[in-house]
This record gives C-alpha cells, structure tokens and sequence, in this order.
C-alpha cells in the first residue's frame, strides 16, 4: 500500500515538474517573440556621403545588413537610447530623418535648416542636436514628433556636437570662431566658449568628463582641454605627415569603451593611431583603408570600427590584436558613423 502510494505521488511530482517546465518554453519563447521586446546586437550606421545611403554594418559577424536609401549626402547619425530608431542629417537637402532599426527603413524627414552636419542624442532621448553649418545654429529637434523647438546660435560653421559625460551639456565644435562652445543641454544657453586657436575638427570626451581631447587642422595629434577651466593645456603630437592636403591630418578621435585609450586616425597616412589616455604615450599603430574619417567602439569594447572615405569600406578591428580582422564594403564616400546595441528582427 505505501509502495502504491509512493508511485503516486512520484506520479504527481513529476506531472506537476513537466507543466513547470512546458509553462518556462512557452513563456521564454513569447518573450523573444515578442514585438515589444525584440533582439538587440551590435550594429555601426555609416553615413555614405556621395551614396546619399546609410550603411548598416554588423562588426561582429563583418558584413552588410543592409543599406537604408536617406537624403541627399548623408553626414551625421545618431542612435536613440532604446536602441530603435537611428537619426541622420542629409546635408545635401537640409532635411533629417529617422530609421526604424527593425526595419531597417526611413520612418519620418523633416526639412531642418542649412548644410546640416554631425548631430548628437540627448542623454534621455528627448532631444537631438543637430549642427547646422549653414545657419551658424544648432537645431534642436524633439525626437519624439520630429519638430525643431529651437535653433540656437553656437558661432560660424558649427561642426561636431559632443554629449557630456553626465549629459548635462553639449559641446559644439564653431569651425568659422575657432572655438568650442558649450551649450547647456536643458536651458539651451550657452555656457562657456573656449578658443582653441585653430580649425577644430572633432572631439572626444575622457570617462570623468574633466578633459576634451579635441583634433584640429594641421595638427596630426589633438588639443586637451580642461572642461572645468575652458582652456587648452596640453598639445598631443604625433608628428605631422608629408604632404598634407587641406589641413588632413588626425580627424576621427575617440576613447575606448573603459576610458584607457585614445584611437585617433590620420587621412593622410592611412593609420589609426593607439595612445594611452593618461600618458598620451603611443602603444601602436594600425593601418586600415584610405582615408580614414571616424570611428567608433562596439559597447563591449571587442571591436572598433573605422569608416574610409578614400576605400568606400570600414575597417573592423579587434582591440585585443590591434589588428583589422574585416574589411566592409559600403557606399561611396562613408564618412561619420555610430556604433551601438539595437533592436533587430532575428533574421539579421
């Protein structure tokens, strides 16, 4: 009788393990299904300048997904903190528009001013910045319903805006004042201007935010600013190339994902450039494809990426090797780009 009723219960137990785990598979399963909670992977979004295209690149695997028909002469790109809509400025036609990252298709544009260049995201989504090279303003538009709720004037030619660390402001390259401008991120005022005594290209953040290292005309290296002073106090030179042509030296900058390093990269030799952050001491160099114009780090700090206006493709490389481990093709004249985790469809 016990022994019954031993096998009864065994019986029940285990019925009652199998529908646990039937109810686990069918929930796991809704869940990657669902529409609200599609997956995300790392993706670079290149700006094909001349292709009037953005290039969709997936660094990890080293291919084209797809490329995504813009306005005219794309240049800057963006992505949202939720990681499904991507934003562009056509500086062709003066218009913006936004990608849906599922789709991988232009969802909304807007006119936005004259010769728009490099735009930049707002810490919380709200809002995107847009420099507007021909109106010496940036444009702030609400990314939400795409409208401009403002244009502020940042000085002549404004070129590259840069998020704060703590996203409380946004810093504005003026090519025509040769100064860098920052410009409070919810007042929309200007906070301090720092001149930097030459043709400022693009800038680049330390990981507390108290130093801008900002490239210039002519310098194959890069200005350090202190963020709190608003002054330049130290020069980073690598040495400058032969043969210069209109000032293409060092132009793409950025930190790695931890802060320990610099990659900076010339267009006139054709090399990304590794410096320690604190030391400015070069630790290597890599050669990628001509041109080189930006480049950007995967979130895991495994790959970075590096758009070659002169080749029409990207260079990935692996950090740990230092070595380029995928050459991608893309459009004519790839120039900016951003790296970053988005939703995708599986399929991808």
């Amino acid at each position: 009788m016990n022994e019954i009723r031993w096998f009864k219960l065994r019986w029940r137990a285990l019925s009652i393990l199998k529908a646990i785990g039937l109810l686990l598979v069918v929930t796991t399963a809704t869940a990657a299904d669902s529409p609200d909670k599609p997956p995300k992977a790392s993706r670079a979004f290149v700006t094909d300048w001349n292709g009037d295209t953005v290039s969709v690149v997936d660094p990890v695997a080293g291919r084209l997904v797809a490329q995504v028909k813009t306005g005219l002469k794309p240049h800057g790109v963006g992505i949202a903190p939720d990681g499904k809509t991507v934003y562009v400025s056509n500086e062709g036609d003066g218009t913006f528009c936004t990608i849906d990252t599922l789709t991988n298709k232009v969802t909304k544009t807007i006119s936005i001013g004259k010769l728009p260049n490099q735009l930049e995201v707002g810490k919380d989504g709200k809002y995107v910045f847009v420099t507007l090279n021909g109106e010496d303003a940036v444009a702030i538009v609400n990314a939400s319903t795409c409208v401009i709720e403002r244009k502020v004037p940042v000085g002549r030619a404004p070129h590259i805006p840069l998020r704060s660390t703590d996203g409380k402001t946004i810093f504005v390259t003026s090519e025509g004042d040769m100064k860098v401008v920052a410009l409070d991120a919810e007042k929309w005022t200007i906070e301090s201007e720092t001149p930097v005594f030459g043709w400022p290209r693009v800038p680049a953040l330390s990981r507390d935010g108290t130093k801008l290292f900002q490239t210039v005309r002519w310098l194959n290296g890069a200005l350090v600013i202190d963020t709190a002073k608003h002054k330049v106090v130290d020069r980073i030179a690598l040495g400058e190339t032969k043969f210069a042509s209109e000032g293409k030296d060092a132009h793409g900058i950025g930190l790695t994902p931890d802060g320990s390093q610099i990659w900076l990269s010339t267009q006139t030799t054709d090399l990304v450039t590794v410096l320690d952050s604190s030391t400015y001491q070069v630790l290597g160099s890599i050669p990628v494809g001509r041109d080189p114009n930006w480049l950007d780090f995967t979130p895991d700090g495994k790959f970075a990426v590096v758009s070659n206006t002169g080749s029409n493709d990207v260079s990935v490389i692996d950090l740990a090797l230092r070595k380029v481990v995928a050459t991608v093709k893309v459009g004519p004249s790839p120039k900016r780009l951003v790296v970053g985790r988005v939703a995708i469809h599986a399929v991808q």
